[in-house]
């Protein structure tokens, strides 16, 4: 507790006297019945699954090294989008978009093996700089010039308010 009050008293922004004064906030909540959890888990095993395929050929070192494509029949869409770009956290990629597709796109393969249609997924190693501090790729690296080797998102974190997230 003692460290805990010496940080306090640097931390930038209004807080009371004494970390002790303060109460837990109360975090937003997500409509939890609009989020399909058990697809979305599914279709992170998926994703692990190539990912793994690419780490034993050496084309990545780490799933941060990858971008994720969900390519999907319309009516799956929702399924798959309604993380929006946090997808990309679930996945522990550096990007993850969702796609409609009416069949499989070149180089893609079933999200949940070959049993199940209508999901496919393409995974790659990303082409982005790394953040040298979340080792995020992102194509905003080195878009603050007081900061040339961090992503746009760690220089909110760090100078600014900070991302604000939804879900993960």
């Amino acid at each position: 507790s003692f460290t805990t009050e010496e940080v306090w008293r640097y931390l930038p922004g209004e807080r009371r006297e004494s970390v002790f004064h303060e109460t837990w906030h109360a975090p937003p909540q997500p409509p939890a019945d609009a989020i399909d959890w058990a697809a979305l888990l599914k279709l992170r095993a998926g994703v692990t699954r190539e990912l793994e395929g690419l780490r034993d050929t050496g084309a990545i070192g780490a799933p941060l090294d990858a971008r994720v494509e969900v390519h999907c029949v319309p009516e799956e869409r929702p399924r798959f989008a309604a993380l929006g770009d946090e997808l990309r956290f679930l996945l522990i990629t550096s990007e993850a978009q969702v796609h409609e597709a009416a069949s499989a796109p070149a180089g893609g393969v079933a999200a949940f093996g070959a049993g199940e249609g209508g999901v496919w997924i393409t995974v790659g190693p990303s082409s982005d700089p790394k953040c040298v501090r979340c080792w995020h790729r992102r194509p905003d690296v080195g878009s603050d010039a007081r900061h040339p080797q961090l992503c746009a998102r760690c220089v909110s974190n760090v100078e600014g308010p900070g991302e604000q997230r939804r879900f993960v």
